[in-house]
């Protein structure tokens, strides 16, 4: 069981280092026999680059991974909301979307080739909650430049979460 109530950062990818180590030592372990890696995120998010790190682990781990909003899934938050194998989130947790925000710096050069490296990295971004969401094209390109807030429906409805939580029994 881990919990994500911090700002994703750095540290957080102590988390896809113990995924890994969990995966080592179940390799021998079939699937379906494997004790799932809980994931219970309340985050108002942070850096994508570690973000979009994590949540591939999290993908490619052959022992499940379940996510659960506890609270706020918010920007990174949801992107790892978004990558676990089951997705549940609490009724009244909220989630969010936008397309991020970051501070530049440096040279015209410098910038411009930052920008171009983060607009690459924001089309990454929608690519991979498109291909892991219910939303259509559409409804995310409508809503993607703002802060767009889901409340628990939301999530269940456009494929955040597969389910809302109802006992506790459902996310142990």
């Amino acid at each position: 069981i881990f919990y994500i109530n911090d700002e994703i950062t750095e540290e957080t990818l102590e988390i896809q280092k113990a995924i890994i180590a969990i995966n080592i030592e179940d390799r021998n372990v079939n699937i379906e026999d494997r004790k799932p890696i809980y994931i219970y995120i309340n985050t108002n998010g942070g850096l994508l680059q570690e973000t979009m790190s994590l949540s591939q682990v999290m993908i490619m781990s052959n022992t499940p991974v379940i996510t659960v909003n506890v609270g706020a899934a918010y920007s990174g938050g949801a992107l790892l909301l978004l990558a676990g194998h089951k997705r549940y989130a609490l009724k009244y947790t909220k989630a969010m979307s936008h397309s991020g925000s970051s501070g530049i710096a440096g040279t015209y050069e410098q910038t411009e080739a930052a920008q171009r490296v983060y607009k690459k990295q924001v089309d990454e971004m929608s690519e991979y909650i498109l291909d892991r969401s219910k939303m259509d094209e559409k409804l995310f390109k409508r809503n993607k430049s703002k802060d767009w807030y889901l409340d628990h429906d939301e999530q269940l409805k456009y494929g955040l979460v597969h389910h809302i939580v109802t006992s506790l029994d459902d996310i142990m």
